[in-house]
């Protein structure tokens, strides 16, 4: 399973679901609101978090907290409504 962390502008994270967490804090295990695929939550962003600014990045991340891949809005200082994917090595 994947969950989705938002990283704001002022470099604040949060798990979709909770909770929020602090710059350099490990993602907790077990916690948050789980997807089943990389798909899904690239169709959720979207949509989701239109029109809310403050998140410029998001992380896809797996059950043990381990980043699998990244979204970063476009647009001047990432507050364009389209999203680039890339995946993590």
């Amino acid at each position: 399973m994947l969950r989705l962390l938002c990283v704001s502008t002022r470099g604040n994270t949060c798990l979709l679901g909770g909770p929020t967490l602090d710059t350099d804090a490990a993602v907790p295990t077990g916690v948050g609101t789980r997807f089943g695929t990389i798909a899904e939550i690239e169709r959720f962003v979207p949509r989701e978090l239109r029109g809310i600014g403050v998140y410029w990045q998001v992380q896809i991340v797996d059950e043990a907290g381990a980043v699998v891949r990244r979204g970063f809005r476009r647009g001047y200082n990432g507050t364009g409504e389209h999203w680039i994917w890339r995946t993590e090595h």
